[in-house]
């Protein structure tokens, strides 16, 4: 009995010493994992408060992926202006309510009344390069017509965007930007990006001419109109607000001025769509006695429902999987905001609209995703789907909620594949090349006047996945310096995360 004794209170103090080891051991091994934690804000905070960073207002949240875990934190909770990150949400949403596979649908119909009408589905992809068909989408359409035998449309070319609400500006959108390619207005008919491109010739030894200012694709919609100004310097393009005309304000006494390309945007897409499919009908042969006309004049809801009529053709997208790069990578405006009003779009059994798409109700499709993510209506704020807008708030730590929520959504791979990858392509192509992070960050950017921001996911080289967003607001000068440090701080946290799983791991 002795020695059983003996045997039993020595293993039970073998046992009570292992236990204690494990304990002192995990807690010396939470304390390395703490001390790394305090070396990564210590080195984020001094990127950040350096002399040398210009001031700006600072939001970041960098989350372990896998358990959630926050290793750095600066103002994480408090909203911020996200700029372009917005197109995160508003293409989760998408993705999540309308699928990947989902497609916008443009008809071409004649009715009994002898109008041809083109009803619009929403596809901000219509007549570009990107899109289904090209460029040269309506000409193919004039084409076919004409070689099935129509030789006359007696009415007038109708363009219909009942499928959205009119809203041409976002609401917050700067009204100087309305000349510009990024600020195109949303409309369910647009095409070529609701754009007008230009090439400006050369000029040595004379005033320019108009007849040296070219627009394409040629069409009458556009009126070109030159000026002189007292600018001393340079050429001044725009479209005049509230109008087709495209001016050129020159110096007065300029005689001399480079070769110049670019777009601007067109007043009322849906006008110009059907301006350039009545002028594409004419190339074919195709004898128009009608108008070019909105289908807004004459109750474009009624003739979108309208059962008489004779379908011609349907015409697909692209899915959306294969758009959603475009909002993403390139960061085009227009297919976001295109996308958030096709989620409020509602239709009733027949097909018929029974709801038209808004931004309203949009954003009340975003308001279930994010309830749904356990993020309350008052923590956030958006007002358009781009982020074009400077009255768009949202939190660091939502934003990386919202992205953690995706990797573990079905269609996981569709949203990551959409992002911009760091040295690749989309507006990072340029970010992180020949540095430990190039193609391990994927992301979505955000640029506005005095707004740098990113968020998105990272893998480092050892191996460890970061969520993140990183917001800076209200600098007054130093943006690509703001961009630097934005960079420099992933930078340091891959390098943390590396470090500190390699001394977990021991």
């Amino acid at each position: 009995m002795g020695y059983c004794k003996h045997l039993l209170d020595n293993l039970k103090s073998r046992l009570l010493l292992l236990t204690l080891l494990t304990i002192l051991l995990g807690g010396v091994e939470a304390g390395v994992e703490a001390d790394y934690r305090g070396t990564l804000k210590s080195d984020i905070d001094a990127i950040i408060d350096s002399p040398s960073t210009p001031a700006a207002v600072w939001g970041v949240r960098i989350e372990d992926s896998e358990s959630g875990e926050v290793v750095y934190s600066r103002n994480g909770d408090t909203p911020f202006i996200p700029a372009s990150v917005t197109k995160l949400i508003t293409t989760a949403v998408a993705l999540d309510h309308l699928g990947p596979d989902y497609t916008f649908t443009t008809h071409l119909q004649f009715p009994v009344n002898g109008d041809l009408y083109i009803i619009g589905g929403g596809d901000p992809t219509l007549g570009t390069a990107e899109g289904a068909g090209g460029r040269s989408f309506l000409d193919g359409w004039a084409e076919q017509l004409a070689k099935q035998g129509v030789d006359r449309v007696k009415g007038d070319i109708v363009g219909v965007d009942a499928l959205f609400v009119e809203e041409p500006q976002g609401a917050g959108w700067a009204w100087d930007d309305a000349s510009y390619p990024f600020a195109a207005q949303p409309s369910a008919l647009t095409v070529n990006g609701g754009t007008v491109g230009y090439i400006i010739d050369k000029n040595r030894k004379q005033r320019l001419k108009k007849s040296q200012v070219h627009l394409y694709p040629k069409s009458e919609y556009m009126e070109v109109v030159t000026q002189t100004t007292a600018e001393k310097s340079r050429l001044h393009i725009r479209r005049k607000q509230g109008s087709n005309q495209f001016v050129v304000e020159m110096p007065e006494k300029m005689r001399k001025n480079p070769k110049l390309s670019g777009k601007v945007t067109v007043d009322n897409p849906t006008l110009y769509t059907a301006t350039l499919f009545r002028e594409a009908l004419e190339r074919a042969g195709v004898k128009v006695e009608g108008e070019a006309r909105d289908g807004d004049e004459i109750g474009s809801r009624q003739i979108s429902n309208n059962s008489d009529a004779t379908l011609v053709w349907t015409h697909h997208s692209k899915p959306l999987k294969e758009i959603l790069p475009l909002a993403n990578k390139r960061s085009i405006n227009l297919v976001a905001e295109n996308i958030l009003r096709a989620t409020g779009v509602r239709r009733g059994r027949a097909g018929e609209i029974k709801r038209a798409g808004s931004v309203a109700r949009g954003v009340k499709t975003v308001d279930r995703f994010m309830a749904e993510r356990n993020i309350k209506p008052y923590r956030y704020k958006q007002v358009d789907g781009s982020g074009l807008s400077r009255y768009n708030l949202f939190r660091p730590a939502d934003i990386v909620s919202v992205l953690r929520s995706m990797q573990s959504h079905p269609q996981a791979k569709v949203f990551h594949n959409s992002l911009s990858r760091a040295g690749h392509d989309g507006t990072l192509r340029w970010r992180f090349n020949e540095t430990p992070l190039e193609g391990r960050v994927w992301g979505k950017t955000g640029t506005l006047s005095a707004v740098r921001a990113v968020a998105g996911y990272l893998k480092t080289p050892k191996g460890r996945e970061l969520t993140f967003a990183i917001m800076a607001n209200n600098y007054p000068f130093g943006s690509r310096k703001i961009r630097n440090r934005i960079d420099s701080i992933l930078l340091k946290s891959a390098e943390w995360a590396d470090r500190s799983q390699k001394n977990h791991k021991r």
